[in-house]
């Protein structure tokens, strides 16, 4: 049954790291695997060999999520937009009791500085949501030769490390940096497109690395004001995937139905997951 779960866990987050505003690393929060990821990422051995089935079960979920579901993905949030994204706005929400319980492990207390932390941390994500949602994005489609290597390189490795920090969104990243839609018809399993897969997957794995290392690294040191952080930037992305068609239709109400789902299951999630306190 855990090999099952660790499936689960792994294609979720790679199905939502494939959606613009929401954040695998939320994801992992929710499911409770956060610190075994980040310690296999950032090439703990110890933490590797400890958990190595449970890594290898979870990568096999997070490449068929990644790769399985792109046409899935792109399908449901075409004909179903408001109701996906609230359902993931749901599963974010219901993260929240699970990151105060993680953030209070070790018998720390938020102060003012935890505040103002969190409040810049979410006015970043909004800031960078509005720019997206006012066009404000570069566009890939027409880079070419050593400019589009660096530009793919470039998105892949700063999506990568979003990917892992709860709250961001690595796909949004790739929005930002205009390469999203072109990466994402670059997977399918029928046109696939090398020139941009190999500069884009070296990127990520290079981001994937430094990223979890770095995170690893505040995670020892400044574990409160990181969960603070954390906390702003969650908050932050619920208004980044707010739906633009959210009103009084049927569609939202569907989307409020699918949202209270999303929500329960993470408080569940997060009532059975043990509080991290290895970090």
């Amino acid at each position: 049954m855990q090999y099952f779960l660790a499936i689960i866990y792994g294609l979720v987050f790679g199905i939502a790291n494939i959606i613009p505003g929401v954040s695998g690393g939320t994801m992992l929060v929710v499911f409770g695997c956060y610190d075994k990821v980040c310690g296999a990422l950032s090439l703990n051995l110890k933490e590797i060999k400890k958990n190595i089935v449970f890594l290898i079960f979870f990568g096999i979920g997070a490449v068929i999520g990644l790769l399985g579901f792109a046409v899935m993905i792109k399908w449901l949030f075409g004909e179903f937009p408001t109701e996906t994204y609230m359902f993931f706005m749901g599963l974010i929400a219901g993260s929240v009791p699970l990151i105060l319980r993680n953030a209070k492990a070790r018998g720390e207390k938020f102060n003012l500085l935890c505040n103002v932390i969190m409040v810049i941390a979410g006015a970043i994500v909004i800031y960078l949501s509005v720019l997206e949602k006012s066009g404000y994005v570069a566009s890939a489609a027409d880079a070419e030769g050593i400019g589009a290597f660096l530009l793919f390189l470039t998105a892949g490795f700063t999506a990568a490390v979003a990917m892992i920090i709860p709250g961001v969104s690595g796909s949004f990243i790739m929005v930002l940096f205009g390469t999203y839609e072109v990466v994402i018809s670059s997977i399918h399993i029928h046109s696939l497109n090398f020139a941009v897969i190999i500069p884009t997957a070296i990127g990520v794995i290079a981001g994937l690395v430094l990223g979890a290392r770095l995170i690893t690294f505040l995670m020892k040191r400044f574990r409160i004001f990181v969960f603070s952080a954390i906390l702003g930037l969650v908050a932050g992305s619920l208004y980044a995937i707010l739906p633009s068609g959210i009103g009084t239709d049927i569609h939202t109400v569907i989307g409020l139905l699918t949202l209270a789902v999303g929500f329960a299951i993470a408080v569940i999630v997060g009532k059975k997951t043990k509080t991290e306190e290895s970090v």
